[in-house]
Order: C-alpha cells, then structure tokens, then sequence
C-alpha cells in the first residue's frame, strides 16, 4: 500500500478535496486528515485520523508482541528443562508461558505506543501544530495514486504535495 502525504492550508480546501477524490473513485475510508481543531472537522464531516494512525500503538505493539514471544520461549524451555515443581511440563507449558509473553509483551508495546505519536507522522507535525491540515491518503496501487495524483494536480494552489510513502504499513 502506498500513503500519500499533502498540506492544505484551509478546512475548505480539504473538503473540495474530498469531494473530488471521492467523485474520483477514492473511498472517504482512504482519506485520514489530521488537524489542530478535530471539532472543527468533525463539524465539517471531514474524515479525521483515529488514534490508531496518529499514535504508534500498531507499530509498538507489534515490536512488543514479538518481544514478548522472545522472551516467553525462552522461559518456557528453562521452565519445562528446570522441573521447578518437581513434575514433569511438557510442550503446553511451553506454549502457554509463550502465549502469555506474547500478549504480554504486546500489551506494553500497545501501552508505550498510546503515549507517543506515530513516526510516520513524524515529519509533518510542525506544520499541522502551526495550523495546516495534513491529508494521508491510502492507495493500493499505482493505479489510484496516480488517480490521487490527478485531482491534486487540479487543486495545486490548495494542496501542497508532502511526502510519500511506497510501502506503508503501521506495522513498520
């Protein structure tokens, strides 16, 4: 998947911007704006950024999770090597304390990415604290970015191209 990174200055020139991408044949679920005034877009029916693509929850709990597996294996074998209980564990032992360090350790990462802002976000967030609006939008392919492409082109003087990425996932 692709993500699309534009500035626009004014809540109206996000609006015409959606409308056209939507006439264009992009979804309002492929467009995410982030803004200082999210009542402001809300009011104007702007589909917003959630939490999800504005914090690193995805990104840390999935380092965390396999952090967590890491660590939940390894005590799982020295578990089931050490008989602490004086009775035999076997591969359930290991695959519980494994399960269980898994989500624990994607617990923490989702606790620790809650707190922070997304790092691909990273670049943009002065101009949207000095009040700009930064539209992400999500193309699958080549095809409906360049269909993207093409309706900014014909709002140039509203939007100002940011930055694009071609292999985007709130994973990495």
């Amino acid at each position: 998947m692709k993500r699309l990174y534009y500035f626009a200055k004014s809540l109206t020139s996000v609006q015409g911007i959606t409308t056209d991408l939507r006439l264009a044949g992009i979804g309002e679920n492929r467009l995410h704006v982030m803004g200082n005034d999210s009542s402001a877009m809300a009011q104007a029916h702007v589909h917003t950024a959630t939490p999800w693509e504005e914090t690193d929850i995805m990104h840390s709990g999935f380092v965390g999770a396999l952090g967590g597996m890491g660590v939940g294996l390894v005590a799982g074998f020295l578990l089931a090597g050490a008989d602490p209980w004086g009775m035999q564990l076997d591969t359930g032992a290991i695959i519980g304390v494994t399960l269980f360090g898994t989500c624990f350790g994607a617990w923490l990462g989702g606790l620790r990415g809650v707190s922070s802002r997304s790092h691909h976000l990273t670049p943009y967030l002065d101009r949207v604290e000095q009040g700009d609006y930064l539209m992400m939008v999500d193309a699958d392919d080549e095809v409906q970015a360049s269909k993207v492409e093409k309706v900014m082109q014909g709002h140039r003087h509203e939007a100002e191209e940011a930055g694009r990425e071609e292999h985007f996932s709130p994973f990495d």
